[in-house]
């Protein structure tokens, strides 16, 4: 039925509105009439108790009987005009004869009161009560009456009879109109008001609710430079900052994701055209035969280089999917690194680079993944060398402290800018765009690094001045009895 939030909230909010102010005039007018009964009824059988007191006291004895003076049945209906609270006044003997009747269109102005009406009387006496009514008086009156009736004793204990003092109703429904008619222009106001208010905070909220829609189909549609104007600090301002944080991830990740496919593109491309080229210039006899063994070398380096990026892309596989498992064992650390120095030996001799620190390292035993920790050492001295400048220097540290084994490796060169460092371990992130010295690797291997240093409950910080140095500086907890004793499997 509804085809939008804003219609749905402002019917259902205009809905809850009418029916409180339906419910709140009701209320008010049934307090009002309640109110109006209660005063009526106790004005009407005060003015019924004054006229018995009168009349009980104008009665005479006639023999066996009593009888009212002559002299007051001429002054009551003086008595009745003057009354405010009645319209009309009846009296009636005990037998239901009626002796007056100040409303001359009455059924029974000099008649008798019906019998029901007198058994009604005679059961409200003998429970000690007056008799009240909203009616026509058992057809006594044309109209609805508001009647009370009270019967009169003289001084010495005899019933002489019953007085009815009357009321019209037309005074209650002009109270209950003029009541009803100013709390319709004072709730009419108050609606009109209300409802302008309630549509446009609705309208307020449901706009940032469709430009987060409008903004979330660009997303899906690879558009993420679209951002949502976020006012106030209420939850509808926390998500279009989730939002558009969101779109600054994405954005970040796409180019990332372009980038990634763009440098595996080029990986898996160059080595293979190499590959292709030296192997067809074999096969076709391009190639001399004694030149043959040399090209090999190169084709053997290049199917090396594919095993590498294929071996890096199925670790990110396994990290993402969570199936990336330790299997710890106890080892020492320096041993570690002197071995993943030894691949680099040709290419620290070629920069005319010193490695330092490495014969002042103390033994540091760990209890971890003895091949993940071993790639971690192997990217992180792969990223010293690479960006050593020629006749630079590398060093490395170890340290045993406060339950913990440091590891460092520092090297001269151009460093990295500051204002890359904090996503220096994000995935796909190269941090040597502008200096192209980084030409095989994809921006994998730091966050690799840092994957496998937290799956340790470890951490891994830089630091780094431009120009100058670039250090990396990780800790492991130091093995205990009871770390050792443990065979512990940590997933991502």
């Amino acid at each position: 039925m509804f085809k939008s939030i804003f219609s749905k909230y402002f019917t259902v909010v205009a809905i809850a509105i009418l029916a409180s102010f339906l419910a709140l005039c009701g209320t008010q007018l049934f307090l009002s009439t309640r109110y109006w009964v209660t005063e009526k009824r106790d004005a009407l059988f005060d003015s019924a108790d004054t006229f018995g007191r009168y009349i009980a006291a104008y009665t005479v004895r006639v023999g066996g009987g009593v009888a009212l003076r002559e002299d007051f049945l001429r002054l009551l209906p003086l008595m009745t005009d003057f009354s405010t609270a009645t319209d009309s006044v009846i009296l009636a003997r005990a037998d239901g004869k009626v002796v007056f009747s100040s409303d001359p269109h009455c059924s029974v102005a000099h008649g008798m009161l019906p019998e029901s009406l007198l058994a009604l009387l005679r059961e409200q006496q003998e429970q000690g009560e007056g008799y009240f009514e909203i009616g026509t008086l058992e057809g006594i009156f044309a109209g609805r009456q508001y009647t009370a009736a009270l019967p009169v004793y003289t001084d010495y204990g005899y019933l002489y009879g019953y007085v009815f003092a009357s009321a019209g109703t037309s005074t209650l429904t002009r109270y209950l109109a003029n009541n009803l008619q100013v709390f319709l222009l004072a709730a009419l106001g108050v609606l009109a008001l209300t409802f302008i208010a309630v549509y446009v905070m609705t309208y307020r909220l449901v706009w940032p609710l469709r430009q987060m829609a409008s903004a979330t189909r660009c997303f899906s549609e690879g558009d993420f430079s679209v951002r949502i104007p976020v006012k106030g600090r209420d939850e509808v301002a926390q998500l279009a900052f989730a939002l558009n944080s969101m779109a600054i991830s994405l954005s970040s990740l796409e180019d990332m994701r372009r980038s990634f496919v763009t440098n595996v593109s080029h990986e898996l491309k160059t080595p293979m055209t190499t590959i292709a080229g030296f192997v067809d210039g074999i096969l076709d006899g391009t190639i001399a035969a004694d030149k043959r063994n040399h090209y090999l070398k190169i084709v053997s380096n290049e199917v090396k280089r594919l095993s590498r990026l294929v071996k890096t892309m199925l670790d990110l596989s396994r990290i993402d999917s969570g199936q990336l498992r330790l299997t710890p064992v106890r080892f020492d650390l320096r041993e570690a690194v002197c071995n993943c120095l030894l691949p680099f030996e040709r290419r620290i001799e070629e920069g005319s680079i010193r490695v330092t620190g490495l014969e002042n390292c103390p033994r540091a035993e760990i209890t971890a993944d003895y091949d993940l920790i071993g790639q971690v050492v192997y990217n992180l001295l792969d990223n010293a060398v690479k960006f050593t400048n020629h006749g630079g220097e590398i060093r490395i540290g170890l340290e045993n402290r406060d339950n913990r084994v440091y590891f460092r490796v520092r090297n001269t060169g151009a460093g990295i800018p500051a204002r890359e460092m904090p996503r220096i371990f994000d995935r796909f992130y190269k941090s040597d765009k502008s200096r192209g010295l980084d030409k095989n690797g994809v921006g994998l291997g730091l966050y690799i690094v840092r994957t496998v240093i937290n799956l340790h409950e470890g951490e891994i910080a830089v630091f780094s001045a431009e120009g100058e140095f670039c250090e990396f500086e990780f800790w492991l907890p130091a093995p205990s009895p009871i770390r050792m004793g443990a065979a512990f499997i940590r997933m991502t």
